[in-house]
């Protein structure tokens, strides 16, 4: 009998340090694709979206970020609300920046 386990596919891997008190580690995973296309078009308005100041769309960008950071090899959830409180303007940046350079990076190894 042929088996598949897909545990045994090697995953890319993002690791990244939270800056919460205990300064959680994560294991990033590649996210689903729609979840990839949403994080191109929201980080391509990322200066924008901060500055208009609107709290709604503000808020989307914090949920976007926490269904990526949720993509973890430790089963770690996190939400908007959590992730509103220790990260700030600067933190979303840097990490859009470090995750698109990651996604990029796991582009160019598949070709």
């Amino acid at each position: 009998m042929a088996k598949f386990d897909f545990n045994a596919i090697s995953q890319p891997v993002l690791e990244i340090t939270m800056p919460d008190k205990d300064h959680s580690r994560l294991r990033l995973t590649t996210p689903s694709t729609s979840l990839v296309e949403r994080f191109g078009a929201a980080s391509e308005e990322l200066d924008e979206i901060f500055a208009k100041k609107d709290s709604s769309t503000i808020q989307q960008v914090y949920r976007l970020i926490a269904e990526i950071l949720s993509c973890n090899l430790e089963f770690r959830k996190f939400t908007a609300e959590e992730l509103k409180e220790y990260l700030s303007y600067d933190h979303i940046v840097a990490f859009v920046l470090a995750y698109m350079k990651f996604l990029a990076d796991t582009k160019s190894a598949k070709n």
